[in-house]
Parts: structure tokens; sequence; C-alpha cells
């Protein structure tokens, strides 16, 4: 009889994705820093992992997130920053930064997310025509974006400000309000809207 998957160590679990893995990667990360924390670098830099073994786990971590983060799509519904930093939770554990949009039908329900943009917000202050397209093609009656700060520090900088303000002049013009940003860290999380409410067009709660 097969033995239950749910009895398997976390070693022998990656060994039947990739027979050599376990041992190497488990000596160095448990499996939730490996699928959550650990950045590309420092996973290649493991000896016995080289690039393939690499891409393998990279492939892992990414089919799982989909899996957590879509599960609750077309079901969450949004009517406080608290809301909407329990969904993008998971951005506070990513090794770099990420830029998300919600794409929200008229009664305020998250029916998709997709990822935008990966850097910092300075290299992506040209992403604004990018979330516009998904929001357009996806039919959004409005849009929250998301963010995170890989420093654990929640603090809204001066860039997101101005990256908030395209963003909402892009909202006026496409008919599609901005209805929040939120920057999501480790120490905890922040909501534009409520740190600069002047600036939205359109409020959320």
């Amino acid at each position: 009889m097969k033995k239950d998957m749910s009895l398997l160590s976390d070693a022998e679990l990656l060994r039947l994705v990739n027979p050599s893995l376990g041992t190497a990667i488990l000596g160095e990360y448990s499996i939730p820093e490996l699928f959550s924390v650990v950045s590309e670098e420092q996973i290649m830099s493991t000896k016995g992992v080289g690039q393939a073994k690499t891409k393998v786990i990279l492939a892992i971590r990414e089919i799982a997130n989909r899996m957590i983060h879509r599960n609750g799509e077309s079901k969450t519904e949004v009517h406080s920053p608290k809301d909407v930093f329990d969904y993008f939770s998971y951005l506070a554990t990513k090794p770099t930064e990420e830029i998300w949009v919600a794409i929200l039908d008229t009664k305020n329900r998250i029916i998709r997310s997709e990822m935008v943009a990966k850097g910092t917000i300075n290299q992506c202050l040209s992403g604004t025509r990018e979330i516009f397209n998904l929001a357009v093609k996806r039919m959004a009656a409005a849009v929250i974006i998301a963010h995170n700060h890989p420093s654990g520090v929640s603090k809204i900088s001066r860039e997101d400000i101005k990256f908030t303000e395209n963003l909402i002049s892009g909202g006026k013009i496409m008919g599609i309000p901005v209805l929040d940003h939120v920057v999501i860290a480790s120490e905890g999380s922040v909501s534009m809207m409520e740190e600069h409410p002047a600036m939205f067009n359109k409020k959320l709660f």
C-alpha cells in the first residue's frame, strides 16, 4: 500500500520531485523558508543545488503561490483597509518588491489579481499603462494597487505617493477609479487612502 503523502517528511516530498533535491537544500532551509523568503540567489548558492534544481524550486513556489492566492478570487469582498491587507498579506514575505493590481467588480469583490511589475517603485513608475490595460481587459469597475517593502518597514515614501498620484490620474482618464494603494510589510501595512484621503476621487469605505 502506498504511503500517504501527508506522512512523508519534507525531504521525502522534495525527493519525489527531484531525487537529489531534498538532502541538498533542506540542510540549509526549512520548507516555509524555501517557498517564501529565500531568494533565488540564496537557493542557487546552496551546495549541491545548481541552476536546474533552482528552477524546479522556483516553479513549485510559483504554483503554490498561485493556488493559495487564487483560491480566494471571486469570493473576497473588501470593505476596509484590513480586508485589503489580509488579501495581500503573502506579499510581506517576498524577497523583492512586487506591484500587484486587484480587479474589483461593482460590489467591491476582488475577481482577480495579478502582478504587474517587479522591482522598486522608482523602476515601475511607467507601470500605469500596464495596470490599466489589464483593468480594461478584465472589465474592472475599480482597482486596488498593492506593493511590498521587503525591508519590513511600511512607511510611505515620496515615490509611493508620486506613483499613486499617477495611477489616480490615469484612473480618472480611463473611468476606472483607484480605490486604494496599500503597502505591505512584515512590520505592518499602510493604506494610502487612510494616510492621504484627499488624493482619492472615490472612497472605498
